[in-house]
């Protein structure tokens, strides 16, 4: 008799485990393609011409900082707000 109940608490916790790791594996998930898309919305924003050839080094560092910073915006706009 008392096996039963065990058994069934036993399950629903294997069960509830897997459920929770399954949550926490799928955050990274989402939140990496989230900023794949602001990568790739910063790309086509502050695109370049061929490779950057004739490109000073001075400018493509601009240009790298302007894509770093739009990634950071985007990334946090798409934050749920706390609360």
């Amino acid at each position: 008799m008392r096996v039963l109940p065990l058994a069934a608490f036993a399950l629903a916790a294997t069960i509830s485990a897997q459920a929770s790791a399954q949550e926490q594996s799928a955050e990274p998930s989402a939140r990496e393609a989230q900023k794949a898309a602001c990568q790739q919305e910063a790309n086509l924003i502050y695109r370049t011409s061929s490779r950057g050839i004739g490109m000073g080094q001075e400018v493509r560092n601009q240009i790298i900082a302007a894509r770093r910073a739009h990634v950071r915006d985007c990334m946090a706009k798409a934050e749920p707000a706390p609360g």
